[in-house]
């Protein structure tokens, strides 16, 4: 059931052009939960949830998976994890916190994203620039 589950999940999502940004099943009979994160590069609306939400939820009803279930959709949020060089090319400009290793000793920068090549990414912080090494972030999200 959770393979199935998971597979209509995406196929809401090809649907209708968004990405996966998380999903979480809590599958409990009557009381089952489904909640999924969508993404979009053009961001995500109200009206994007709800349009996945319906859709998602014709699926699951046509294909009889759940008898009840609780669905709940939304965006990642306005701190949402960056992973990956790809995301953080789409946040340049953006305000982020980044949790890295610097030689062993772990610092936080807060500042906004101002470019990413191949070595890392250039944050502009109070203090300055600081080049991170996109190999030793320990963890980043958005800051708004």
């Amino acid at each position: 059931m959770k393979e199935k589950i998971l597979q209509l999940i995406g196929e809401a999502a090809d649907s209708l052009g968004y990405l996966i940004y998380e999903s979480s099943l809590l599958l409990r009979g009557e009381n089952s939960r489904i909640v999924v994160k969508i993404d979009h590069v053009k961001g995500i609306s109200h009206q994007d949830c709800e349009n996945y939400s319906k859709r998602l939820s014709f699926l699951l009803d046509r294909d009889r998976v759940l008898p009840n279930y609780f669905l709940e959709v939304s965006s990642p949020g306005l701190k949402r994890r960056i992973e990956g060089r790809d995301e953080f090319i789409r946040f340049t400009g953006a305000p982020a916190k980044i949790k890295w290793n610097d030689g062993g000793r772990i610092v936080v920068h807060k500042g906004n994203i101002v470019k990413v090549d191949d070595a890392g990414i250039i944050l502009e912080t109070d203090q300055g620039e600081a080049r991170i090494p996109l190999s030793d972030i320990e963890q980043a999200n958005l800051d708004y």
